[in-house]
């Protein structure tokens, strides 16, 4: 859990609601699997039938894709990432199908919301700011269906849902899934928002700026 953040006697809501039955299946998206270097990058929907006929065949409902996890051959063919050495994955990516809803894990504030429209970014996303004890961080869910469901500035209540899993554009060309990922104070004021990966270089300041997301999901 991220420090100096307490959460004793605060209750996390599921991200997904009930939707989420049974444990996950924990998807291999780091360079030791030969399988992403058969992934269709820019084929959106040949790329997310891939991920899930692989879902599928696992008789598991829905997955995860790890914090941390190295991922250089995913990232080929991007090469401003390769180039600064960015791929370490900095968000727990939950793979569910389009369309599937979503519920504010604590209150919030809707700090932003937008969309990046070159493939292989966001697409869609939504940054909520939380204050639990006097302790400010932020969640950033990115690969959001838009329009958008809530607007900056509103206050939501845990367990309202404000957001549904993007397609297409709306997921950055990505395959379905949300990719949650926190950000502390420091990271936001270093201008690091827009990071989803990080370098090796970095890796020693990850929990300064970019705490494990486990905490904040609950199913």
């Amino acid at each position: 859990m991220y420090y100096p953040l307490c959460l004793n006697g605060i209750t996390i809501h599921p991200l997904f609601g009930d939707f989420l039955k049974g444990k996950p299946y924990i998807f291999d998206f780091s360079s030791n699997n030969p399988k992403t270097l058969e992934y269709t990058l820019f084929d959106f929907q040949q790329f997310n039938a891939m991920v899930f006929d692989e879902l599928e065949a696992s008789n598991h409902q829905w997955g995860i894709g790890k914090y941390l996890e190295e991922r250089k051959s995913l990232l080929r063919a991007y090469p401003n990432i390769i180039e600064e050495q960015r791929y370490y994955h900095l968000g727990l990516d939950i793979v569910v199908p389009y369309n599937t809803p979503m519920f504010a894990p604590l209150d919030a504030e809707v700090y932003e919301t937008g969309k990046e429209t070159t493939v292989g970014n966001y697409g869609g996303y939504i940054i909520l700011k939380h204050d639990v004890g006097g302790v400010v961080f932020y969640s950033l869910y990115g690969h959001l269906k838009t329009p958008h469901l809530v607007n900056v500035g509103e206050k939501i209540k845990a367990g309202q849902e404000f957001a549904r899993i993007g397609q297409e554009s709306d997921s950055g060309g990505w395959f379905c899934h949300v990719h949650l990922q926190i950000l502390t104070q420091a990271a936001m004021d270093e201008g690091y928002k827009n990071w989803g990966y990080i370098s090796p270089a970095l890796l020693p300041k990850v929990e300064t700026y970019f705490p494990s997301p486990y905490f904040l999901f609950n199913y």
